[in-house]
């Protein structure tokens, strides 16, 4: 909301608001606009608004020569609609919050003042339910019981891996006493195999028998 513009304002608010426009990137102090902005403002403040021209704005605030013809030089009308459509983007954007709004309508210098009721916007509901949450963490990892936490359960995985060790040593040290047992097909079939000298003798015993028809003892 904005208030009907204001005949008397207050100086000591108007000026803090001027001070903000001028800091700003959009009115720069220093800048022409910033420069008739200021002229313009403090001579109304002054009391003085009704001597506000583009003569003397041309004259007093940006030092052109007595000689300046302002139907001739459009310098002051040009940098006028130029700080009209800067204030208009500084108060849609960086001064959105300022409690006193600057206007300067557009075929007059003279500037008009609106005071503003700006509500400050309350915090998201998902960001003020998050704070408290981010504040129960930190103090838990930095209180004795979060470290007590990690301590336990370093001991354990330290316990766990010196038992496996453990089994893994016993299980080596067995090892060398077992003694391989073959398979019993593998021992039946070396029995029965006969010897090689065995074989020799027999198939001589055969050939001596075939030649005389008879068996030889």
């Amino acid at each position: 909301m904005t208030a009907p513009a204001s005949p008397h304002p207050d100086s000591v608010v108007v000026t803090e608001a001027l001070r903000r426009i001028t800091q700003s990137s959009l009115i720069p102090a220093g800048s022409v606009p910033a420069t008739i902005l200021t002229y313009v403002v403090e001579r109304t403040l002054a009391g003085d608004d009704r001597s506000i021209k583009a003569y003397t704005i041309a004259v007093e605030a940006l030092g052109r020569p007595a000689e300046f013809n302002p139907d001739r030089d459009s310098t002051v009308r040009v940098a006028a609609m130029r700080l009209r459509n800067a204030l208009d983007l500084y108060y849609a954007g960086p001064g959105v919050g300022d409690p006193v709004r600057i206007r300067m309508a557009p075929g007059s210098y003279r500037p008009s003042f609106e005071m503003r009721d700006v509500p400050h916007p309350a915090p998201a509901t998902g960001e003020s339910a998050s704070l408290p949450d981010l504040r129960k963490r930190r103090r838990f990892l930095s209180s004795p019981a979060h470290w007590i936490v990690v301590l336990a359960a370093v001991l354990a995985v330290d316990l766990a891996l010196t038992v496996s060790l453990m089994a893994v040593q016993m299980r080596g040290d067995t090892a060398p006493y077992e003694t391989p047992v073959k398979p019993a097909h593998k021992r039946v079939q070396a029995a029965e195999k006969p010897a090689s000298s065995t074989l020799v003798l027999e198939r001589i015993r055969q050939d001596v028998q075939r030649s005389y028809q008879q068996q030889v003892e």
